[in-house]
């Protein structure tokens, strides 16, 4: 079994494709079966020239309007499409798609796994990550954290926000809790003037640069509380599930992708939600996702802040509940459903 998918250290795909390749090579082999990274709305494979005799896709997704208009197409081409989520195997479900499955990304338990909180040095840190767009909601991070530091003086935020996509930072600026500009400045520079010039004093953050996957750990166990209100995710958010991992806890959504995590015993789980329309390019309806509540998540960070003992038990339960997500069970699912095809193509059997 073949695996199609990018390679690479510093974004989700890439730390994906490695270890699904990784895995799968250790599994026995099925001549003429590709695993394929679905790159878009469309289902086209990343690689068209990986076309094999079997194809199996595996696709994350945020604007399910704008996937609905490939669906039954892509039924058709496809011999089984994998979603990262259930919300989005729910989506594919409505639009015609029979031969599916959630598969959701794993966590290296090498690299994530819990570790103690670092001896009180009367500082309260709140770590969010996931590269600066406005799906992921960090423009609610800034308009919560605004009040929650003017309040509490021993607050400070740790961002992992490095953004390589510029046509994707400047989705920032559709926010109406922050304003942004987008400029030719390198990402990090523009980070710190947006933070700045919405009130967030540059004193008490800490910016990280890109950091490969394998170091990451070392950000997260530095902080007490990670914070994650995006508005829609396709997949159950690597970071955030590694995060958890290390034994911490998080304010979340338990909306889309996240609620295949997201527990109220698990995370601070937010519930206040507006359904919010969003438009393509052409000003065409692309999806509806989940706007979050500032006023829910200054209340959860007040509420994480008072409960010292609520928060170490949530930050338990995730770290214990984190161990379901391995990328060698992900490789033996992918397997299963390959052996399944390919054992229905030795008899004659056609996709239904």
């Amino acid at each position: 079994m073949k695996v199609s998918m990018p390679s690479g250290r510093t974004h989700g795909w890439g730390v994906a494709g490695e270890y699904l390749t990784k895995e799968i090579a250790e599994l026995p082999p099925l001549d003429g079966v590709t695993l394929h990274c679905i790159s878009g709305h469309d289902f086209r494979p990343m690689q068209p020239a990986d076309w094999d005799r079997i194809n199996i896709g595996y696709c994350f997704f945020e604007n399910d309007i704008e996937a609905l208009r490939h669906t039954r197409r892509a039924a058709r081409e496809w011999d089984f499409i994998v979603a990262g989520s259930s919300w989005c195997e729910h989506q594919l479900r409505i639009g015609g798609v029979r031969q599916t499955a959630t598969i959701l990304q794993g966590i290296d338990p090498d690299n994530f796994y819990p570790t103690p909180f670092l001896e009180d040095d009367s500082r309260f840190i709140v770590f969010s990550g996931g590269k600066f767009e406005f799906r992921k909601g960090q423009d609610l991070v800034i308009a919560a954290m605004r009040t929650f530091m003017q309040r509490h003086q021993d607050a400070c935020l740790v961002c992992s926000w490095i953004n390589q996509w510029p046509f994707s930072l400047a989705t920032m600026a559709n926010s109406p809790h922050i304003s942004f500009r987008l400029t030719n400045d390198d990402c990090l520079t523009i980070l710190q003037r947006t933070l700045h010039e919405n009130g967030i004093p540059l004193e008490r953050v800490c910016l990280t640069p890109l950091v490969d996957n394998t170091q990451i750990r070392q950000i997260y166990q530095q902080s007490d509380i990670g914070i994650f209100p995006n508005r829609c995710e396709g997949g159950n958010n690597m970071v955030m599930c590694e995060y958890m991992a290390c034994g911490r806890t998080v304010i979340a959504s338990d909306a889309t992708g996240q609620a295949d995590i997201i527990t109220d015993r698990n995370a601070f789980a937010l519930a206040d939600y507006t359904p919010l329309l969003v438009k393509d390019a052409a000003g065409q309806p692309a999806g509806i996702w989940h706007e979050p509540s500032v006023e829910e998540l200054i209340e959860q960070l007040e509420s994480a802040y008072r409960n010292r003992d609520i928060r170490r038990h949530k930050s338990a339960v995730a770290a214990e509940d984190m161990k379901r997500l391995a990328w060698d069970k992900a490789a033996h699912q992918f397997h299963y459903i390959a052996t399944k095809l390919n054992n229905a193509a030795a008899f004659g059997h056609s996709k239904t």
